[in-house]
């Protein structure tokens, strides 16, 4: 008893919705994120001050000077250096997905050693412990 035509038209139907359903499972998921070299010489910033004016201006005495911003600096070789307070932490970096993730020895502004951010476009980080928005720095000034 053979097939009739409809039969293995069916057939042959199934059999190619199963090699595409088979084909698509077993494709490893690649990433079509930004890489460590889309950061290469890069610089973010986090201001505390929308203007320099504003800075200047919370300035507590003329002997010393309070931050007007954080700021993190990517280099080759996945280096990076963090300055969050006035001590500038050097360490590496890697980027998965939509992350970069920074790593440092441990120390009192680092006690886990880590600092992630969620990487929003290729101009903004969004550092995930406290939310803060960072902008990549144009030219030679974190007011422009």
């Amino acid at each position: 008893m053979g097939l009739t035509d409809n039969q293995n038209e069916m057939r042959g139907v199934l059999l190619m919705l199963f090699a595409l359903v088979f084909s698509l499972s077993s494709c490893s998921r690649v990433s079509s994120g930004p890489d460590e070299n889309a950061f290469r010489d890069k610089t973010f910033v986090h201001r505390y001050f929308e203007t320099e004016e504003d800075c200047l201006k919370a300035q507590p005495d003329p002997d010393f000077f309070v931050n007007c911003h954080q700021q993190v600096d990517f280099f080759s070789n996945n280096e990076v250096e963090i300055v969050l307070s006035d001590i500038i932490w050097r360490g590496d970096y890697i980027v998965e997905g939509d992350m970069v993730i920074l790593s440092f020895q441990p120390n009192f502004e680092i006690p886990d050693g880590e600092i992630n951010f969620e990487i929003l476009n290729l101009s903004v980080l969004r550092k995930l412990d406290d939310n803060t928005r960072w902008v990549m720095m144009r030219a030679n000034s974190i007011w422009k």
